[in-house]
């Protein structure tokens, strides 16, 4: 049992505070666990104590201000303080608002810290060679505390150790992303064994320059990829994602999509990347076919509408021009030139009608590799205008606020899909027989920072809030069964955001619906090729592993 004149623990509430009063208790000193934080400030003001203890329970700031508190408040210029903390870096921080020594939330740790807290909580005037012998005690007894411990947590250490790194493994064996850690000081690329697969290396790992690497990504990618991780290393951001075409040991290239993070050192800068690489060949090729099949799907929507909108120029086409002929046949067709000449006329103007509603479908329909370059935005609305005014004139009054916008970086074919699924949507979302009352608006205008706006709204019932979250799935539709496949939205979505865009909608019930389409603006300084990630930017000389340098 403790004495008259042991040391006193004032011990504050908090994660460790049970293993500090424990351990206090065992050195034979007297605990005394406060209930919370005021009724500790309060016995400190009242009662001797030689150590408090904070024990750190949340956020590192919360320790810090009651570090400060507690040498503010009465009592607090008279004892030693012990902070308790979990948090990594935080010593300086801690001692900075007035704690006497630090302990980490382990045993030998507090142990130790509490054991130096009692010598100075009790001689705060000893001089310097007072304490030379009372350190080195404390230095003996610490070595013999860790010492206790440290087979034990040595071993601990290990079993984790071996644990992770088969953890690690399997996960490497099982997943079929081949992943890579690139030395920038060095500018030599260490591979996984997955990555045989993908450059056909010898090893079972692969170790090579970079340059060796950068060999093996496409000609038309190579700008592109060099200057997205150029800028990975100069930025703030500390990942990159990359999407581009690679080299395999077959002679053959393939879709990848490369994602990785930027280590730096004290100053910021980058000394090291490491990556992963999955082969994304198969899903792009679906995903190009699921694009295919849904504007194949969207032309038999418009099939009626488009046959009503041919064959119209047709049949004053086909008249006139028989026209045309008989009278040219007739005597006397100089007196009759101008009404021929009309007809003629009239003739060209439907051809020239024909000419772009075909030439509308061709672009629509055809199946493209998904190259990205400048797209004017407004061309491709009047194109997909022209193939749903039937179905829109039956339905709704059209509202056309295109304002002047700069060329977007997009694929053309691929936007009007875009376009024509929402207008579609948005006709047949608005009741039948309501033409006057019923209403769509397109509208185009800039958006900040660097970026287009494009807006499809209806005046139609809209969308219930628990729906608007998962009308973008793949296969929702509340259509009825038979009318709709629910990829509609899924492949708007998953165009836009192979642009680098975005798409939502803000809808209230009863109020209509208003889809919004954000794309970037085409910068004339991006590389050639396939701009499929985020990091593109302008061409340059020098090469990654120069601009580590």
């Amino acid at each position: 049992m403790a004495g008259p004149q042991a040391p006193r623990i004032l011990i504050f509430p908090g994660g460790p505070s049970g293993a500090a009063q424990a351990l206090a208790a065992a050195r034979g000193y007297v605990a005394v666990p406060a209930r919370d934080v005021e009724a500790g400030l309060d016995l400190l003001a009242t009662q001797p104590f030689d150590v408090a203890v904070l024990a750190d329970e949340g956020p590192l700031e919360g320790t810090l201000a009651l570090c400060r508190r507690l040498r503010a408040a009465p009592g607090g210029d008279r004892v030693a303080v012990v902070a308790v903390t979990g948090s990594a870096g935080a010593t300086a921080a801690l001692l900075e608002a007035g704690a006497t020594v630090v302990a980490a939330a382990l045993e030998p740790s507090i142990a130790i810290q509490l054991d130096a807290a009692v010598w100075w909580g009790r001689r705060p005037s000893a001089h310097v060679a007072d304490r030379a012998p009372a350190e080195r005690a404390l230095l003996e007894r610490a070595a013999r505390s860790f010492g206790d411990a440290s087979a034990e947590v040595i071993k601990a250490a290990e079993d984790a150790l071996r644990t992770s790194e088969e953890r690690m493994r399997l996960v490497v064996r099982a997943t079929s992303d081949a992943f890579w850690d690139w030395d920038l000081s060095s500018g030599r690329v260490t591979g996984s064994e997955r990555m045989r697969s993908f450059y056909g290396t010898g090893g079972a790992d692969i170790e090579e320059d970079a340059a060796w690497w950068f060999e093996r990504v496409h000609p038309e990618d190579r700008d592109r990829v060099m200057n997205g991780l150029r800028r990975a290393m100069e930025g703030d951001e500390g990942t990159f994602e990359l999407w581009y075409r690679c080299l395999l040991a077959d002679g053959s290239y393939a879709d990848v999509h490369d994602r990785g993070i930027v280590l730096r050192d004290a100053t910021g800068r980058a000394y090291r990347m490491l990556g992963a690489v999955s082969d994304v060949t198969e899903r792009r090729q679906m995903e190009t076919r699921l694009q295919l099949a849904d504007r194949m799907a969207s032309l038999g929507t418009l099939a009626a509408g488009v046959a009503h909108e041919i064959n119209n120029p047709l049949a004053y086409m086909v008249a006139n021009v028989d026209f045309a002929r008989k009278e040219l046949r007739a005597k006397g067709a100089g007196a009759r030139l101008d009404a021929l000449l009309s007809a003629l006329d009239e003739a060209a103007e439907g051809g020239s009608r024909v000419r772009h509603i075909v030439g509308g479908l061709k672009t629509f329909s055809r199946a493209d590799d998904g190259e990205l370059g400048p797209v004017d935005v407004d061309p491709v609305i009047q194109l997909v205008l022209r193939m749903a005014q039937q179905q829109i004139q039956s339905k709704a009054r059209l509202v056309l606020e295109l304002r002047p916008v700069p060329a977007v970086r997009a694929n053309e074919a691929q936007l009007g899909q875009v376009i024509l699924n929402l207008l579609v949507n948005a006709a047949q979302a608005l009741p039948e027989g309501k033409v006057s009352e019923n209403e769509i608006r397109i509208s185009t205008a800039p958006a900040p920072p660097g970026r287009v706006c494009i807006e499809v709204c209806d005046t139609g019932p809209g969308i219930a809030p628990d729906l608007q979250s998962r009308i973008f799935d793949p296969f929702f539709t509340t259509k009825p069964i038979g009318e709709g496949t629910g990829l509609g939205l899924a492949i708007c979505h998953g165009i836009v955001t192979s642009f680098r865009g975005e798409i939502g909608v803000e809808s209230e019930v009863g109020k209509g619906a208003c889809f919004r389409v954000l794309l970037p603006v085409h910068d004339r300084r991006a590389g050639t090729g396939e701009e499929r990630d985020a990091a593109s930017g302008g061409a340059s000389d020098e090469s990654p592993e120069e601009a580590a340098q």
